[in-house]
């Protein structure tokens, strides 16, 4: 299924929202362009978010991902998230929501390519991705911007729509792993499977606290979800964040805190408790040191 749309307002964002949401779960491709959109919080299955101009923020375990020109990000299937663009500039992107099926025909073709796309058989699913900011290559760039401009020429069946997919699945597997290989290289460990496996433990960390910011975290904790030890999450996590586990999460509650100070009319006593600091005071200098606004007057600048 394609869908073509321009959104320039909140009305016509949720419109276009409630539409896609109760169309068939097939493979669906959307071309849009946007200077102003928000999608709620919600899950479908696996996606690739690709902008051809401009700058969009997903919000995936209450960590922001912006997704900006050549750029693209995946979201595994059942994953909770949401997204927005606030521009004054237009908005063009790709969405593509991969058919379950296509996804096992994928795996099952590219299986020597597509091990590291899998790396947790906790998750069951067939096909999986590190949500991480992915830089597109020049082969997979032009078949997305190829495929967008055949769907804007004339109608795809969906025998060629589905054989277009497959090949950008296939390129889209083999870019995050190579991706996943380079960034693993910063890791100090001597064996590349260790470093891989290191990585997936870091990850497993990073996604705890994505998901318990706002509750009191300790190192035991975080080291115990990942199965790493202190020394190894305290020395690891760094190489491969630039930050300390500590400082880490302290950007996810202020970016927490951020978004419900412009997407919400919440206290801002309230958000400070929600985000997970101990006290609206600390959380109001901390804002200031980082910012230079208070948290008033940030909701005042940015509000929707």
């Amino acid at each position: 299924m394609y869908i073509q749309s321009i959104v320039d307002s909140e009305e016509k964002s949720l419109q276009d929202f409630a539409f896609f949401k109760n169309s068939p779960g097939q493979n669906t491709v959307i071309n849009s362009r946007s200077k102003f959109c928000s999608w709620p919080t919600h899950s479908d299955r696996l996606s690739l978010k690709f902008s051809f101009v401009g700058t969009e923020a997903y919000y995936v375990r209450h960590r922001k991902i912006t997704v900006e020109k050549d750029r693209c990000l995946v979201v595994n299937a059942g994953q909770l998230y949401s997204s927005t663009i606030r521009s004054t500039e237009w908005v063009h992107g790709l969405a593509i929501y991969f058919d379950p099926q296509l996804l096992q025909v994928a795996a099952d073709t590219g299986s020597n390519e597509a091990l590291l796309a899998n790396p947790i058989d906790r998750r069951g699913s067939m096909v999986w991705f590190y949500e991480d900011q992915l830089t597109a290559t020049p082969r997979l760039r032009s078949q997305l911007t190829l495929l967008r401009q055949h769907l804007e020429a004339h109608p795809m069946t969906e025998l060629e729509l589905e054989e277009r997919l497959y090949h950008i699945l296939l390129d889209l597997l083999l870019t995050h792993r190579r991706a996943v290989q380079h960034t693993a290289a910063r890791l100090s460990a001597i064996k590349p499977t260790t470093r891989l496996e290191i990585y997936r433990r870091l990850h497993l960390a990073r996604e705890f606290i994505d998901e318990q910011a706002a509750e009191a975290l300790t190192l035991d904790a975080i080291a115990g979800a990942s199965m790493l030890s202190k020394n190894h999450l305290l020395r690891h996590f760094r190489e491969l964040f630039s930050y300390s586990p500590h400082q880490y999460v302290t950007n996810v509650r202020l970016a927490k805190a951020c978004h419900q100070l412009t997407q919400s009319e919440l206290p801002v006593q309230d958000i400070s408790l929600n985000a997970g600091f101990e006290s609206p005071s600390s959380f109001g200098r901390l804002f200031k040191s980082v910012f230079a606004l208070s948290p008033q007057q940030y909701r005042l600048q940015h509000a929707s």
